[in-house]
């Protein structure tokens, strides 16, 4: 594992570009494959590939270092020293449950998982913490000071707009909209597990795709607008990062505004004005209800908090 070369060719390097690593670690070489059945079988993020996969170069750093086999007894020694945060260890043993059952059921290996019979640990529900709209108007002006303005002020209205993820966001292309009457009135999204679903657009979605003039067939929509990248989709790093940059501009935290919050932003609001849970689990894409209402929970919590500024008599 540790020794194996370096994957070569145009099929490795367009995989690690394409999860944000230009230049892996060696611990990550024998990965390609692996990364590879992620992004185009299982139909996982970028981002989330490219976190188990430095979860993963974690763990065989750690064997290598320690002279151990891969087995629940190392598992152990590993999570006793590191002493993460519940959140953290979740994160962690789906990553190595996830490359062992790849190594059994698609390369036929006889691998055994190590994470059997370590139990995952109670991380508590985190509520969604997302801007509200006159926060938001801040932050949107905040990219007034970027060179790809229109395009980032877009991308956070587009994603405030349709809760889309990032990633999906950024793979849409004019053939992806649906037209009535010549007017954009949803887009086709492919989400996790390639799972495709119909998103109806918002009025501010619809404005936003109006704007950019709805590019035709398989002309990406949101792409950079001048210099040497015209016409190049920008990763979701970018936009993670000029995101943050914009919110601290505007003196705003940035964790609050990242484009995944705006989906939280999204979904949270739609709760608030009464859509049924089981109409927001379908245009968020999410797999289980159960996911979904995280945010009746956060809605609730702002209604509590709001109902205690009332002045006591």
């Amino acid at each position: 594992m540790y020794n194996a070369p370096m994957p070569e060719g145009p099929a490795a390097h367009v995989i690690w570009k394409t999860i944000g690593l230009k230049r892996p670690e060696k611990a990550l070489w024998p990965l390609a494959p692996y990364a590879e059945y992620l992004l185009l079988e299982r139909g996982y993020s970028p981002r989330g590939v490219r976190r188990y996969l430095q979860d993963l170069a974690f763990w065989f750093r750690f064997l290598e270092a320690e002279g151990l086999s891969p087995s629940p007894e190392a598992v152990r020694a590993l999570l006793l020293r590191e002493r993460w945060a519940p959140r953290r260890v979740q994160g962690f043993l789906a990553a190595l449950r996830s490359y062992y059952r790849y190594l059994r059921e698609v390369k036929g290996e006889a691998a055994s998982d190590p994470t059997e019979g370590i139990g995952r640990p109670k991380a508590g529900r985190r509520l969604p913490l997302h801007p509200g709209p006159e926060e938001l108007k801040r932050f949107l002006e905040a990219f007034r000071e970027e060179k790809e303005a229109a395009l980032l002020e877009a991308l956070a209205r587009f994603l405030y707009g349709t809760g889309l993820r990032i990633s999906e966001a950024l793979s849409l292309k004019g053939r992806n909209v649906v037209l009535e009457g010549g007017s954009p009135v949803a887009v086709r999204v492919v989400g996790k597990g390639n799972k495709e679903r119909l998103v109806p657009l918002s009025k501010t979605a619809r404005e936003v795709l109006e704007a950019l003039g709805r590019p035709q067939g398989n002309v990406n929509i949101f792409t950079f607008s001048q210099g040497r990248r015209k016409g190049h989709v920008p990763s979701a790093r970018w936009v993670e990062a000029k995101f943050r940059e914009a919110a601290l501009r505007a003196g705003l935290d940035p964790r609050r505004f990242t484009p995944h919050k705006l989906r939280h932003a999204y979904a949270t609001l739609l709760v608030e004005r009464g859509v049924e849970l089981d109409a927001v689990k379908d245009l968020l894409g999410h797999e289980s209800i159960a996911t979904t209402q995280i945010y009746l929970h956060a809605s609730r919590e702002r209604l509590r908090e709001a109902a205690s500024r009332l002045p006591e008599l």
